[in-house]
């Protein structure tokens, strides 16, 4: 699912080399851009511009995309006379985290600010430092909310050297695309957040709404697919080869040679209480093995 709105900028994809190259794809994970939202709301100033943080993830072989999976906040303050970042402490997490067995490393960072300046540069080559020898990219959530519910865009960049004269706020910011990446089991929890206001739940209604609703949704898709397989059988509706193979894979009828029967569902399930009949008896065997060897080892005394 992208973020990013519509853009003008031209995306190339360069072919494969050994230097790295600037990402073209960032791909965030649902739960750091609530983190960011949360950062945001729990800043100590409520006056201040932004926030910024550390995004942590991993790339790909070639570099040129990113996925961020997490991020932590890094204080900082900033006017309009000077910025000030807690390089100490952003460092400290990162040498934590590691420490605690967690395999990303930092790929950029993220403010909650739609606009990028020239602090921002500043902030963007101390990352980019951070990252080498690959590009930092740069994050912003856009926390502005209309009254239509316009907002939360999320937009990413990374950073291109501008002029004659290196220094770290001469540079140009270039959009890259942003799309979400979630697994398909965290698709409800995400349906579910998403939506729109809880109403009152009538008495009338079960306790558990939101299960009772996720019921009755999925109670429609099964109709719906009902329906489909209907029309397909009847010869009203063209059948569709992707849409058979991941129905068949839903009621576990489809293999990975291609092969159907009838019986799929039950041979499923006869395979199923066959493992768990062996690794019960396996079990057994393990403990009565376990009890003779502590029996034979207290009347090994006795003997003696």
């Amino acid at each position: 699912m992208s973020l990013s709105g519509s853009s003008s900028a031209l995306h190339l994809s360069l072919p494969p080399t050994t230097q790295s190259r600037p990402p073209t794809q960032i791909n965030v994970h649902p739960s750091v851009i609530a983190s960011i939202l949360t950062h945001h709301s729990r800043r100590p100033d409520s006056d201040a511009p932004r926030v910024v943080g550390a995004l942590m993830g991993q790339r790909n072989e070639t570099g040129t995309e990113v996925e961020v999976r997490s991020c932590f906040a890094v204080p900082h303050s900033e006017d309009a006379e000077k910025i000030a970042l807690d390089m100490p402490f952003q460092q400290s997490m990162v040498e934590l985290l590691s420490r605690s067995g967690v395999k990303e490393q930092v790929v950029g960072w993220y403010s909650t600010s739609p606009t990028v300046n020239n602090y921002s540069a500043l902030i963007q080559d101390y990352f980019t430092n951070e990252t080498s020898p690959f590009p930092a990219v740069h994050m912003t959530v856009d926390t502005n909310m209309t009254e239509s519910g316009e907002g939360l865009g999320v937009k990413g960049y990374v950073s291109m050297p501008l002029g004659i004269t290196s220094k770290p706020e001469n540079c140009i910011f270039l959009p890259i695309p942003v799309a979400v990446k979630f697994a398909s089991s965290e698709r409800p929890a995400l349906d579910l957040l998403t939506s729109s206001a809880v109403k009152p739940v009538p008495s009338a209604q079960p306790p558990l709404a939101a299960l009772s609703s996720s019921l009755n949704q999925l109670s429609t898709l099964l109709d719906q697919s009902l329906a489909y397989v209907q029309s397909v059988n009847t010869g009203s509706a063209k059948a569709d080869p992707e849409v058979g193979r991941y129905l068949l894979e839903g009621v576990g009828r489809w293999t990975a040679t291609g092969s159907e029967d009838e019986g799929g569902v039950k041979e499923g399930l006869q395979d199923t209480l066959t493992v768990t009949y062996l690794a019960n008896l396996l079990r057994s065997q393990i403990e009565l093995a376990g009890r003779l060897t502590l029996l034979q080892q207290a009347q090994a005394p006795q003997q003696q």
